[in-house]
């Protein structure tokens, strides 16, 4: 089961690129998906070519994916501010964006293109 932890330690795990893009064995997981998925690569794009054209998840850069992580049902494929969760028997999919930084933690200093567009904010 993929709860809110197991999400939490996914970032936490993940938080940088995989050096070696051979070691996410993204071929592996494409050919295990597409009965359900119509995945392809396409130079260094991954393309969902079942997904509508102005999809902001249509093609991806694999350059970004920092790791392919394969559950009981889905399969996660992990970014730096998002996973997709694709089903392993079914073409359900899933989002799941990174939540900000908690209140807790001293917060970051904006930036000036920030400060002047953001309102004030």
């Amino acid at each position: 089961m993929i709860t809110k932890e197991v999400i939490r330690d996914i970032y936490k795990e993940y938080a940088k690129p995989e050096e070696n893009q051979e070691n996410l064995q993204i071929d592996h997981f494409l050919n295990m998906l597409s009965a359900h998925h119509k995945l392809k690569m396409e130079g260094d794009e991954l393309v969902f070519e079942d997904m509508e054209e102005f999809n902001p998840f249509r093609r991806i850069l694999a350059r970004n994916l920092h790791a392919i992580l394969e559950f009981n049902k889905h399969v996660a494929f992990v970014f730096p501010n998002h996973i997709l969760f694709l089903g392993k028997r079914s073409p359900e999919l899933h989002v799941h964006f990174k939540p900000e930084p908690e209140a807790e933690e001293e917060p970051k200093k904006k930036s000036l293109f920030k400060r002047l567009f953001s309102g004030g904010k």
